[in-house]
């Protein structure tokens, strides 16, 4: 998901030039905190430093709103493994499927 938005921060895709001069300029890692406990995530940079992530802004350490994310997942009928997955995929950040039942 934090591809995702650089990419259309950037308005290019990975590997593709872009129009503004600004490029990918690898990633950062942060520490975030949820009600799940502590994680480490990888977020993308650019070389400008102008990408301002909407999941976890710059200079900020707590997802707010990941259970909301994780029950409207399970809600809408995707199985706790298939939403374990999900958010993995999304957001780079490992939740246990006992914590979905907690």
């Amino acid at each position: 998901m934090l591809e995702a938005q650089l990419n259309a921060h950037l308005d290019n895709e990975n590997h593709e030039k872009t129009k503004n001069g600004n490029y990918r300029n690898g990633h950062g890692t942060k520490t975030i905190k949820s009600s799940f406990g502590e994680s480490e995530i990888k977020v993308p940079r650019d070389r400008s430093g102008s990408f301002e992530p909407a999941l976890v802004p710059k200079r900020h350490n707590i997802i707010e709103g990941l259970e909301n994310i994780i029950i409207s997942l399970y809600a809408k009928g995707m199985s706790v493994s298939d939403s374990e997955e999900q958010v993995k995929e999304m957001y780079d950040f490992e939740v246990s499927t006992s914590q979905f039942l907690e």
